[in-house]
């Protein structure tokens, strides 16, 4: 290589390189450079993940971890060897494996890992689609920016999002593929992609009408009706593939809504359309701030120049058809979904659609990003537009932020600064970056991805550690001290019985953790969810009929047993005073149940303990005034005893004795009810010949 120099007196002359100098210039091959970001991308996810100490997501994660345990273990995806309708196939197949290890907290860790790594490939295929139509360095850029968006920290979490990402930008990619050059491999390839992304996870059925509509789109941007005409096998390939579905959900009969699966009370529901619209909008502006404001308004100025004057370029022609097409679906989708289901904002619904985005975004920067004045200008309006109609002041609180990680920020401002106006602070964020985008100089523009970059990557960091911070409350609410204590101190098969509680995320995370839950009974139709579980009466004598002969129960504090009581699991930050586990012996029996008493022992108006098969004993009870100045002690509906306080400090213990009918075959109840607030530290009944250990009310 000769490059000038110069002499002594200032003459040039000519020099010779050498050759490992020059290659010591030159930049790193770009899949050097992608690999890099793709394992930087994977480390620093999964240290975040670390901070996340288990699901907490009840019941999707524990359903998608019991269904990989499931899959790997018998071939079936099931959840506790019971009916479980189709959730997804390829996600319980991913993390079936690592939560199959014999320790299942290293399991879950390795998973952690796992999911980092295959969330970082998502970069893979947005680099190789980009090599489309984009120059190396810029299909580099949307693969860094999608590493980027705040969506990746759903690695710490047992979620189909994390297979989500990477499946849907193939099968996005396929479609466009498809859509340049529709030849009977690439339509193949598609309807393979489809296939895969549905069975990941059932919202990819979005992919169908985004695909006809992506065909009208096409068909506009060529001017031409070629690839419409081309495109038979696909449709006929979709027909098949609808029918085999059918068929494999429907050969029992049952109706239609059979084939969403787990997802069928979806379709059966009704929506309200004022709703409905309102949501779509709201998600239509959070895809445009989740992205960084940028991309969007890069993606609408090279939209509009292409519907305006065709695209000399049929894989960019490709390209718009499939995101604006696959844009527009999702956000209906999603906002519809949203307006009947969280009424919140459902961003993680709407993050297959941010590498489409970035792609735009590069696509713009990499043809000297154009900026028409009208096209910018409306543009531009419209984006900001659409952020400023989202009611940010309504949706940025703790526990919306694991559905739309933007609120990260937001949530965090609110706990600094309490009186902040979080809608006036978007809209002057917005306001500005619109202005940015749209008069920024030319030689500046290399600062609008550093800003997008960095805008989600500071979003990235407080969302992990939100997620760690939500992930730890509910793991402090559900076990106080081990996770594994069930399968700890039992040594055979445990049923898990729930009465009702309010927390009852507390069964879904006991089942997952301990591996000898192997059945959940439901007393008088008590519901914990889509888990498969057996509703049981107690009867008079409390024996809880036809629930096989566990060795073990494990059941709420409210709730004592005939057996002994082996170990016990306080718990924190719920309404329930921590859970317990029983030895019993043949048929399950209840001893006592108990009502209205907080795991402080405060009580408010009215408070019972039902005794089953009640046999001669006392119900002892020990009160603290507090706001309370008459007590009634009632038994069996009767006042038998009336106390009067007069201050806030004055205290009662006593007892009540059984009824004199108690023989052990019926229920008998004791009630104790106030004019106010009162503070009990005992509240229990103890039999005669009480020879097991009673649990303390």
């Amino acid at each position: 290589m000769r490059l000038e120099g110069r002499s002594d007196d200032g003459s040039p002359t000519a020099a010779i390189m050498p050759r490992a100098a020059v290659r010591k210039l030159r930049p790193p091959p770009v899949w050097v450079s992608l690999a890099a970001l793709v394992g930087l991308s994977t480390v620093v996810r999964a240290a975040a993940a670390r901070s996340v100490p288990g699901p907490f997501i009840a019941p999707d994660e524990i359903i998608y971890g019991l269904l990989g345990r499931s899959l790997w273990a018998s071939g079936k995806l099931e959840v506790l060897g019971g009916p479980t309708p189709f959730y997804s196939f390829f996600y319980p197949a991913l993390v079936g494996l690592p939560l199959s290890l014999e320790d299942p907290l290293l399991g879950f860790e390795l998973l952690q890992l796992l999911q980092a790594l295959v969330m970082s490939l998502s970069a893979l295929p947005v680099y190789l689609w980009g090599r489309k139509f984009l120059p190396a360095r810029f299909a580099l850029l949307a693969a860094g920016l999608t590493l980027a968006l705040p969506g990746l920290a759903y690695s710490a979490l047992i979620m189909t999002e994390v297979l989500f990402l990477p499946v849907t930008v193939l099968a996005l990619w396929a479609l466009a593929e498809a859509l340049a050059r529709p030849t009977p491999r690439t339509q193949a390839l598609l309807l393979a992609a489809v296939a895969v992304a549905v069975t990941t996870r059932l919202q990819a059925l979005v992919l169908v009408p985004a695909l006809l509509t992506g065909l009208v789109l096409k068909a506009v941007l060529d001017r031409s009706l070629d690839v419409p005409r081309r495109f038979w096998p696909t449709l006929v390939g979709l027909g098949l593939l609808a029918g085999l579905w059918s068929a494999w959900h429907l050969h029992d009969g049952g109706p239609w809504t059979k084939l969403l699966g787990g997802y069928g009370s979806i379709a059966e529901a009704s929506y309200d359309p004022g709703e409905a619209v309102r949501f779509v909008a709201y998600h239509a502006g959070d895809a445009v701030l989740m992205t960084a404001v940028f991309p969007a308004c890069a993606v609408g100025v090279v939209a509009a120049r292409a519907f305006r004057r065709r695209d000399p370029s049929d894989d960019v022609r490709s390209y718009l058809a499939v995101v604006v097409a696959y844009g527009g679906w999702l956000v209906v989708e999603t906002g519809v979904f949203a307006s009947r289901y969280v009424e919140r904002l459902a961003e993680r619904d709407l993050l297959t659609l941010a590498p489409a985005l970035f792609l735009g975004f590069a696509l713009w920067l990499s043809r000297g990003a154009p900026r028409p004045r009208l096209a910018a200008a409306l543009v531009g309006i419209g984006a900001a537009a659409l952020v400023l109609v989202v009611p940010f002041e309504e949706f940025a609180y703790d526990w919306a932020v694991h559905d739309a990680f933007t609120l990260a920020p937001l949530w965090q401002l609110r706990q600094a600064a309490p009186t902040l106006d979080l809608e006036l602070v978007v809209s002057a964020g917005v306001a500005a970056a619109v202005i940015v985008f749209a008069l920024l100089p030319r030689r500046l523009l290399l600062a609008l991805p550093v800003l997008a970059g960095a805008g989600l990557l500071a979003t990235s960091v407080l969302a992990s550690r939100e997620l760690a911070q939500l992930a730890g409350v509910h793991d402090r609410r559900s076990f106080g001290v081990d996770k594994r204590w069930v399968d700890d101190a039992a040594n055979g098969p445990v049923a898990y019985l729930y009465g009702g509680e309010p927390y009852w995320n507390s069964v879904w995370q006991h089942v997952f953790w301990n591996r000898r839950v192997d059945r959940v009974l439901s007393l008088r139709r008590a519901y914990a969810g889509p888990i498969p579980q057996l509703a049981v009466d107690p009867g008079a004598d409390g024996r809880l009929r036809g629930t096989g002969s566990p060795r073990y129960v494990v059941a709420s504090a409210v709730l004592t047993l005939d057996g002994q009581r082996v170990a016990e699991n306080p718990q924190e930050g719920n309404d329930q005073r921590g859970v317990a586990l029983w030895k019993v012996e043949g048929t399950p029996r209840l001893a006592t149940w108990s009502f209205g008493v907080a795991p402080n022992g405060d009580m408010f108006a009215s408070a019972e303990l039902t005794v089953f098969g009640c046999r001669r004993g006392a119900f002892h009870v020990a009160l603290l005034a507090k706001g309370s100045r008459t007590v009634q002690l009632k038994r069996d509906g009767k006042t038998v005893q009336t106390l009067h306080f007069r201050s806030d400090s004055d205290g009662w213990s006593g007892s009540l004795p059984a009824p004199p009918w108690a023989d052990g075959t019926r229920i008998c109840r004791f009630e104790v009810t106030s004019d106010g607030f009162l503070g009990s530290s005992r509240f229990e009944f103890l039999p005669v010949d009480a020879g097991a250990e009673r649990a303390p009310s």
